[in-house]
């Protein structure tokens, strides 16, 4: 929010300063000649994702003794994120009076929420118990319910292309259509995911313990798509004017994967594991976040002619 109020306080102090008197006059007079190019600031609201999933299937380890023969753990996570906000900064530069290129930057923040099921664990292990010491065969199951999904999902979007204008006789009223390409990637934390570690104890007895690890999306994964947008603005002055518009990314949703940031609860449970030992295990599982990738706009254009 503080990140909001003074993108607000910027623009508010922009087109007080951009604001001369008797612009609004000399426009009326006759038609100008279209600006060079074309700044904006907007904020933006970005679609809600709904039915996305965070799926995790590993081997959890076994630990001080025993031989383990099969072991897995498995989770399906439900993630949900509500309208993202943020900010859209961009620029349209053009070659003529009607063709030129544009480069936008997106930035939303939307808060995560979702139901979750059970967290399943499986062990089959060979073990020695006293008095005999001799081999036993010996298996662990679990399906345990699990806390619902919490944490923020930030989107970053780059969008350059081409762009067309429009605009009406008397100059006041305009808008562009845009198209090109869009590089996105996503941004937050997410929790918490299980990981389990199977520890024999004496007397071969087995303690399964396990804790909640907080996750984020892959700072290293960019995906590429067409996109598709336009706005309509009216002028305030001949040099600012305010805006709305919508961008489009053409490509549904997909998969992301996931990386470890920490452990949630390390002073819960004994037997901590190294967060390497947890990234071994968690980093690159399947993150699916669908539908299709829309922002709408409102905010304030400013002229270079």
């Amino acid at each position: 929010m503080r990140r909001v109020r003074r993108f607000t306080i910027a623009i508010i102090a922009m087109m007080a300063a951009l604001w001369p008197p008797g612009e609004a006059g000399a426009q009326a007079a006759g038609i100008v000649e279209p600006p060079r190019a074309e700044f904006w600031g907007a904020w933006a609201v970005a679609m809600p994702i709904d039915s996305g999933t965070l799926a995790v299937d590993y081997e959890p380890p076994m630990r001080l003794g025993g031989t383990p023969l099969e072991s897995r753990a498995h989770q399906l996570l439900s993630v949900e994120a509500g309208a993202g906000l943020g900010i859209d900064l961009g620029v349209n530069v053009f070659f003529n009076s009607v063709v030129g290129v544009q480069g936008a930057y997106t930035a939303t923040s939307a808060n995560l929420s979702g139901t979750n099921g059970t967290y399943d664990t499986f062990l089959r292990y060979i073990s020695l118990p006293p008095p005999g010491y001799q081999p036993l065969e010996s298996t662990y199951e679990q399906s345990a319910p699990w806390a619902p999904t919490a944490g923020t999902l930030g989107y970053r979007s780059l969008a350059v292309g081409g762009v067309v204008r429009w605009r009406t006789a008397a100059d006041r009223i305009g808008g562009t259509i845009a198209a090109g390409v869009d590089i996105d990637w996503f941004t937050g934390e997410l929790e918490s995911v299980g990981y389990t570690q199977f520890i024999l104890g004496g007397h071969s007895t087995l303690f399964p313990v396990t804790h909640r690890v907080r996750v984020r999306p892959s700072k290293d994964e960019r995906s590429f798509g067409p996109y598709v947008g336009g706005d309509v603005h009216v002028a305030i002055t001949e040099r600012v004017a305010v805006m709305a518009g919508v961008r489009v990314r053409l490509t549904s949703g997909g998969t992301k994967t996931i990386q470890v940031v920490e452990l949630v609860d390390p002073g819960e449970n004994p037997w901590v594991p190294e967060v390497a030992e947890v990234a071994a295990a968690l980093d690159g599982q399947p993150l699916e976040l669908p539908g299709t990738r829309w922002s709408t706009l409102v905010g304030v254009k400013l002229f270079l002619r």
